[in-house]
């Protein structure tokens, strides 16, 4: 208890002293957690967007070798590229996936039936003659777009809140349904009715796709335009014109029917279960028939664009906060050597009277601590109102960087399927939100008791030397 108290007095006996190390240490921790701050968030942000990006892959076409291909004349029309039906399909089994989200569109006709926005497109809705062989090929413009997906979770407007069911239930089993409200009122269906879909070309006598209608929703969205995006008016752009059903339904009806083609063409999102496996599952593609034209491979310029301006703000703030703890931890040692020699003369008369030096030593450890808590809660207050503006600015230029960086480097050699641009230019970052973590907290504390040990380390290592005598005749 007596050397607690000593050490107390001592933080007021040497005023000036403690005063200048404490304002030190202070703007050192003050920095150190704008850094620490800025480097946890921007790592956690790292690592969410890595395991996003990283665990989604494509199956992609290298249009580089695709035209060297077609160039050399190697390219064989009737295999193209490899991605098939049945290979997309085979590959969701991938003993490296942790999920796959599959989803096809099927475009048919029924004259009984009006989309929205037909009128609009009277011109191209009519009948088309497309050529082939010594006779044409007739085909109807489609007014039905009937949407399949593999699971439920895939319709993200209803998760988002863009659309919800006002009557009946979403569809649960095979050949179930699920039309807009307007769709619905446009035609007079309800709950319950049957819906025909007939295959648009009539020179084949395919059997009619029925699904009955378990559900009808409601668009909330209240800006068409924004949905529609810069499409023109048309009924095939028009999403309430969407009839939803399950992918198990369309597969079916396409192995059924299907006679030298299938129907519709199937895209897929694979999630690895590691990115890591990513050579893997592209080796089990190639292996399964896709071509060499042809990859899976992450979508590296959206995970760049968002992940690569986060990236360089770490390193700032990493090469700040080692400036700043080489600079300060230096002056730190001067103030604590110049310190010990102005106390030479009490540590000798301290030995004198018969202190052991271990007993100085935790003297000067008390207050070394004393200095270093009232340092930590000013540096922590300084470092969390200071983070976020400082962030903004360095993000900011960050992004500038990374753009004109992209700009200067745009080329587009990879065709992506199944690749999702709305949903990566809305998860594009723009600014950086920093908060005061645990432990970022324990970081910062970890560094200030770090800082200590060289302070108190350098008194230690003087006192343990010399002996009282030597101490006091030096002083003479």
């Amino acid at each position: 208890m007596y050397i607690l108290k000593n050490a107390l007095k001592n933080i007021t006996r040497n005023k000036g002293r403690n005063i200048l190390l404490g304002i030190i240490m202070t703007a050192i921790l003050s920095c150190v957690a704008i850094s620490v701050i800025i480097n946890t968030t921007s790592s956690q942000i790292i690592q969410s967007y890595k395991d996003k990006f990283g665990s989604e892959v494509y199956i992609q076409t290298d249009m580089k070798k695709l035209k060297e291909a077609m160039q050399s004349g190697k390219f064989d029309l009737n295999k193209g590229t490899g991605i098939t039906n049945d290979l997309i399909r085979n590959l969701g089994k991938s003993e490296y996936l942790k999920e796959t989200k599959i989803t096809c569109k099927y475009y048919g006709v029924n004259d009984k039936l009006k989309a929205l926005d037909q009128d609009e497109d009277n011109s191209q809705m009519g009948r088309v003659i497309v050529a082939g062989g010594d006779s044409g090929q007739e085909l109807d413009s489609p007014n039905l777009f009937v949407i399949g997906n593999n699971k439920i979770e895939n319709l993200e407007d209803f998760f988002k809140g863009y659309r919800k069911i006002v009557d009946g239930k979403m569809y649960s089993k095979k050949e179930e349904a699920i039309v807009s409200d307007e769709f619905a009122k446009l035609n007079n269906l309800k709950v319950g009715d049957i819906i025909e879909v007939k295959n648009t070309d009539k020179s084949k006598k395919y059997d009619p796709l029925k699904l009955k209608i378990s559900g009808i929703y409601q668009d909330l969205a209240t800006d068409k335009q924004d949905q529609q995006g810069f499409m023109p008016k048309m009924a095939i752009n028009n999403k309430s014109n969407e009839i939803l059903t399950s992918f198990d339904t369309l597969d079916s009806y396409n192995k059924k029917v299907k006679k030298d083609k299938d129907l519709f063409a199937i895209e897929a999102r694979y999630f690895l279960k590691d990115p890591d496996l990513l050579s893997k599952f592209d080796k089990e593609a190639h292996e399964k028939g896709l071509s060499d034209m042809a990859n899976v491979s992450t979508d590296k310029g959206n995970y760049d664009s968002i992940v690569k301006p986060v990236e360089g703000l770490q390193k700032i703030s990493n090469v700040f906060m080692t400036l700043v703890l080489v600079f300060g931890g230096s002056v730190l040692i001067l103030i604590s050597i110049l310190g010990i020699r102005e106390r030479k003369y009490e540590i000798g008369v301290l030995r004198a009277m018969g202190m052991k030096k271990e007993q100085i030593v935790l003297g000067i450890i008390f207050e070394t601590l004393f200095i270093i808590v009232v340092s930590l809660v000013g540096g922590l207050s300084i470092g969390s109102f200071s983070a976020q503006p400082i962030s903004n600015i360095l993000m900011k230029n960050q992004l500038k960087v990374q753009s004109e960086a992209m700009s200067d480097g745009f080329a587009v050699n990879m065709v992506s399927i199944g690749s999702n641009i709305k949903d990566a230019t809305n998860a594009t970052l723009t600014n950086l939100n920093v908060s005061l973590t645990g432990s970022a907290i324990l970081a910062i504390t970890a560094i200030a008791l770090l800082l200590g040990v060289v302070s108190i380390g350098i008194g230690a290592i003087y006192i343990m030397r010399y002996e009282p005598m030597k101490i006091l005749s030096e002083r003479n």
